[in-house]
């Protein structure tokens, strides 16, 4: 008796629970799980390889890894006094979320980015290092696909291991190149879009 009445509530306790799992929607892909995430960034070069790789392959999150939580970024002077910019806060307090919130501008506007960084070693320490950065940035607009756009500077990159991770820190525009606007000008135009 006690047998069956113990089966039956097995019985029982079995029908009412169903399946003991729940199911949940599929998520997407782990940017980091492969392409431009699977770079890794255990050295300050690996820094420049991840940033090609995700702007010309227009991947925001690939880009969004190399940047420091304490990113900022530093126009050129002249960018700074361009009448472009008159009246105007542009440049203020640029963190990773305004850079963040810029790139996803840029690439939402680009049918293609080629990107080309010249790093050299300025200063090179055990968790920093400081790059000066000549580069060049070609955008192809989708509104636009006949046009291309130069931009070319030079720049200093100071990038820093953070817990095992090399992250670009400081973004200082540091020289022009003639006849050509700088990448830092661009920031400028695309943040002036999104706060008006």
């Amino acid at each position: 008796m006690a047998t069956r009445l113990g089966l039956s509530l097995l019985g029982v306790v079995l029908a009412m629970s169903g399946c003991l799992f729940d199911t949940r929607e599929a998520r997407p892909p782990d940017p980091n799980s492969g392409g431009c995430g699977a770079i890794s960034l255990t050295t300050p070069d690996d820094v420049f390889e991840a940033m090609t790789c995700a702007l010309e392959s227009e991947q925001d999150a690939a880009y969004e890894r190399v940047l420091s939580e304490r990113f900022v970024f530093s126009p050129t002077q002249e960018d700074s006094l361009d009448q472009t910019f008159a009246g105007t806060a542009v440049y203020a307090n640029w963190t990773k979320t305004v850079e963040m919130d810029v790139l996803r501008l840029m690439l939402s506007d680009a049918q293609t980015v080629a990107v080309d960084f010249t790093p050299s070693v300025l200063i090179n320490q055990t968790t920093f290092v400081r790059f000066r950065v000549p580069y060049q940035l070609v955008v192809v607009n989708v509104a636009t696909p006949t046009d291309t756009t130069r931009y070319a500077g030079v720049a200093q990159f100071d990038v820093r291991n953070e817990g095992g991770n090399w992250r670009l820190t400081f973004w200082d525009e540091i020289e022009t190149v003639p006849n050509l606007s700088t990448w830092g000008y661009l920031k400028g135009i695309l943040r002036l879009r999104l706060n008006p």
